[in-house]
């Protein structure tokens, strides 16, 4: 169960509270409270005008797994900024995670792959998941690797575990 890290007291404390008294059962076994996207350091809100749609985005024709890529970018858990440069980079990382998914071979992808999981299984690490993937990219652009099936493997990695179709 989860939500804004807002909600955590006393919204969800609360919650518990009634629930179990109610049931006599555990309410949730995991709880997840997630960080704000700011702006400028000012949290997203629509009284405050200062929303970014996911709409205005695609209608501009950014691709949505570089939008994915941008949210990743930092952890769930904690408050972050969206800006233009964190979608640039989000941008140019799916560019050159594409590139080297459409060579022929590439760096041995097994390690990465068991390390990316170890991330997302680590309290959804998605910034070091990304870092990973990027140390595999960038090693496979360099010419690094000649296994055939390391590329599918990845792509595979990227759309499954991510949601960040790169075509």
């Amino acid at each position: 169960h989860g939500g804004g890290a807002d909600l955590e007291f006393p919204h969800h404390t609360n919650e518990i509270a009634q629930s179990e008294a109610k049931t006599g059962k555990t309410f949730a076994n995991y709880w997840m409270h997630n960080g704000f996207v700011n702006i400028d350091n000012v949290k997203m809100s629509k009284s405050l005008g200062n929303l970014v749609f996911v709409s205005k985005l695609r209608a501009q024709g950014v691709h949505p797994g570089a939008i994915r890529l941008g949210i990743y970018a930092g952890h769930y858990a904690t408050d972050r900024d969206w800006s233009d440069e964190v979608l640039a980079t989000a941008v140019e990382r799916q560019k050159r995670w594409q590139q080297a998914c459409e060579r022929n071979s590439g760096v041995p992808a097994v390690t990465t792959v068991q390390r990316v999981r170890e991330a997302l299984s680590d309290d959804l690490d998605t910034p070091r998941a990304l870092a990973l993937i990027d140390v595999w990219a960038d090693e496979t652009l360099r010419g690094l690797g000649d296994d055939a099936t390391a590329p599918t493997t990845m792509r595979t990695l990227i759309d499954s575990l991510l949601g960040a179709t790169l075509y």
